[in-house]
């Protein structure tokens, strides 16, 4: 009768011809060093790790995998970040962690809130002109812009090209 062959004899007959080359071992090795940045990322952001805990991890990535997770850190930074949102902890990332000069961040962000205060008191007033003409008018009359769909499809857009701008800054050394 046949022997019967178990999972791993087959899987081990077919790869004993297989060879992994150097350009294989390194992807692998970037692979690795983006998802423990991100998981390290995450738990930063969630409290679990301190700044200066963040940072030992940080340190501790290999020679070759050092390059790689800092420029995932980085992407992760600003993916992150928002046009109104609560970016201090991304901004200690990169400024004590990835010791990046934060200081172009502000001048686009500022571009952005400028912009964005424009449109929304743009937006506003014409909300107001259409409930006007609605008969909905007075003092007490404040528009809803969160509700407005082209209002949350403009701040969507927004923050895809915030995101972009930020990608075109050289921050860090």
């Amino acid at each position: 009768m046949a022997e019967i062959k178990s999972t791993m004899d087959i899987i081990m007959e077919k790869a004993k011809n297989l060879t992994v080359t150097d350009e294989d071992k390194k992807e692998f090795a970037a692979k690795e060093a983006q998802n423990r940045i991100r998981g390290l990322f995450q738990k930063y952001l969630d409290g679990v790790l301190s700044l200066n805990q963040f940072k030992t991890e940080l340190t501790a990535f290999a020679e070759d995998q050092k390059q790689v997770a800092e420029k995932e850190l980085l992407a992760e930074c600003f993916s992150a970040m928002t046009v109104e949102g609560d970016n201090q902890p991304l901004f200690e990332v990169l400024e004590r962690a990835l010791e990046c000069d934060i200081r172009p961040v502000f001048s686009v962000m500022d571009a952005f809130l400028e912009q964005q205060r424009k449109e929304r008191n743009k937006k506003a007033l014409f909300l107001i002109q259409a409930l006007k003409e609605r008969g909905v008018s007075g003092s007490a009359v404040i528009p809803n812009l969160k509700a407005d769909s082209t209002w949350r499809d403009y701040l969507s857009d927004m923050q895809e090209r915030f995101q972009g701008e930020l990608k075109t800054l050289n921050l860090c050394p």
